[in-house]
């Protein structure tokens, strides 16, 4: 009765994320305490409170493209169109077309990709906290930290999906 309740709690999340959660039902089926541990992981994996919704989500998907392919960079892409980030700034983000996003979101991108490229740069990140303060630097860690993390946990599960279009628009 339990899993039957996850399984349709797992269903409304594919639903919402408009992408497969195919590792975590492999969870679901044979340790649903993993499940439970990995489900907490969302809050900061989510966790957004002082940086623009645009800004967040440039940060997010930079880092996806240089973990993820699939359905992980489609999750994100799904998660700023619902936050009413413009379609063409996501377009830009998913394609690398920096001349196309504004200086801060170019500056964004750039950061978020180096981070997730283990590659530092600390002009952009006293840039970052320039402008968005430590709170905000704190939340871009965040969002390129997640990036990695699903991709792998996916790889390391048999779930990864190859490398497929990335939908922007509806």
């Amino acid at each position: 009765m339990f899993k039957k309740f996850v399984q349709m709690m797992l269903d409304r999340v594919e639903k919402q994320l408009g992408a497969p959660v195919d590792e975590s039902r492999y969870m679901a089926e044979h340790s649903l305490r993993a499940l439970y541990a990995f489900s907490k992981v969302r809050d900061f994996a989510d966790f957004r409170r002082v940086l623009p919704a645009d800004v967040y989500y440039v940060a997010k998907i930079a880092a996806y493209r240089q973990e993820d392919c699939g359905s992980c960079l489609q999750i994100a892409v799904n998660q700023a169109r619902e936050h009413q980030v413009q379609r063409g700034v996501i377009q830009a983000a998913v394609d690398r077309r920096l001349d196309a996003l504004s200086p801060e979101l170019r500056l964004v991108f750039r950061f978020a990709e180096a981070q997730a490229n283990r590659d530092d740069d600390p002009e952009a990140r006293q840039q970052i906290i320039r402008r968005y303060g430590d709170q905000g630097l704190i939340e871009i860690g965040l969002a390129i930290t997640s990036a990695r993390m699903f991709p792998t946990l996916k790889r390391a599960l048999g779930f990864s999906i190859s490398c497929s279009r990335v939908k922007v628009a509806v």
